[in-house]
């Protein structure tokens, strides 16, 4: 199934937020069939299959209800003996991406607890630059207002906080992921 890129973009419009799930759900297509070409066939038809119930029915659980259209639909695709190089296995039935799986976010929790306290620890004043810049989202020039100093001050105590921040994970050595 080929869709035009037109009809992609209108459906990226309709469904809006759900189309962040799109990579995952064709990976876990993949990991079924084997075959990336064909997975992002079903996708596209898993999300027009969607689009087309999210007129008649509110989809309360968005990613769940995308990866249970997009299993029936390899179930169809396999019950109708079109050709899918790989057979479904109970593992991919059960796949949570692993930034879900319950280790990884109480890594991620620690690893936040662990950093606020670092910038807890950080100079009060490397502290108050450090999160209206890297938190807040706070311009330099904004936070030399706020805080009564010039640009360059502002700019001395945000490096003084990454840098302290920085030594603090490599002395922990963490392993980051993206």
């Amino acid at each position: 199934m080929f869709l035009s890129f037109f009809l992609i973009i209108s459906i990226k419009k309709e469904l809006g937020a759900m189309t962040k799930y799109y990579n995952e759900l064709v990976y876990y297509v993949q990991r079924m069939i084997g075959d990336k070409e064909k997975s992002t066939d079903i996708i596209q038809e898993t999300y027009l299959k969607t689009l087309e119930k999210s007129k008649t029915m509110q989809i309360k659980n968005e990613r769940a209800f995308l990866y249970k259209v997009a299993r029936n639909l390899v179930v169809d695709k396999v019950r109708k003996r079109e050709k899918l190089p790989k057979v479904i296995f109970e593992e991919a039935e059960h796949f949570i991406p692993k930034k879900e799986q319950p280790e990884e976010i109480a890594l991620i929790n620690s690893r936040e607890d662990d950093i606020k306290t670092i910038i807890e620890n950080l100079p009060l004043r490397s502290k108050q630059a450090f999160v209206l810049h890297i938190m807040k989202g706070y311009s330099r020039k904004k936070i030399s207002e706020i805080m009564g100093i010039s640009v360059n001050a502002v700019q001395k105590h945000i490096t003084r906080g990454i840098t302290k921040v920085k030594e603090q994970i490599d002395l922990d050595e963490w392993e980051l992921y993206d």
